[in-house]
């Protein structure tokens, strides 16, 4: 042990390295072992990340439809901490906004009018099933309005 730290800790570091004989305390492991272990590591890693992602996240924060009373339509984020809510209680149609002051309706809504525009935000809201087509054309369209964005109309 007290040899490899002196190699270690020698100026040529380099030239210990390269040395066939020298030994870094791996316990005579080869590359391909070592390399086998990493790639066992990795995929051990991405396999965890695909369950969570996949089955726990969705269960964590699911909004399931209750049937019930209240039924939130719309959310739009204006902020990591503020956001818009269009949100049905007993036939009434409500803008709340949210943020780490507290909840406050901002106003309520015309049944029929937010109706109607809940129905036209569905049927433009695309959805894209198994069509890869629609799905490439759908995401160039929105890149092209975020490029548009960022870069000022250009």
């Amino acid at each position: 042990m007290t040899a490899t730290f002196s190699k270690l800790a020698g100026a040529n570091l380099f030239a210990a390295l390269q040395d066939p004989t020298f030994d870094a305390g791996g316990g005579g492991l080869s590359f391909f072992t070592m390399l086998v272990q990493t790639l066992f590591a990795l995929g051990l890693v991405c396999g965890l990340a695909y369950v969570v992602f996949r089955w726990v996240l969705p269960r964590l924060n699911a909004v399931r439809p209750s049937g019930g009373m209240i039924r939130v339509v719309e959310r739009v984020g204006l902020d990591a901490r503020k956001s818009l809510y269009v949100v049905e209680v007993a036939g009434r149609w409500l803008l709340v906004a949210s943020s780490e002051a507290g909840v406050q309706v901002l106003s309520e809504l015309e049944a029929g009018t937010a109706e109607e525009a809940a129905r036209e935000a569905e049927r433009l809201r695309p959805s894209f099933g198994s069509d890869a087509a629609a799905l490439r054309e759908a995401f160039g369209e929105r890149l092209s309005r975020v490029i548009n964005r960022k870069g000022g109309g250009q």
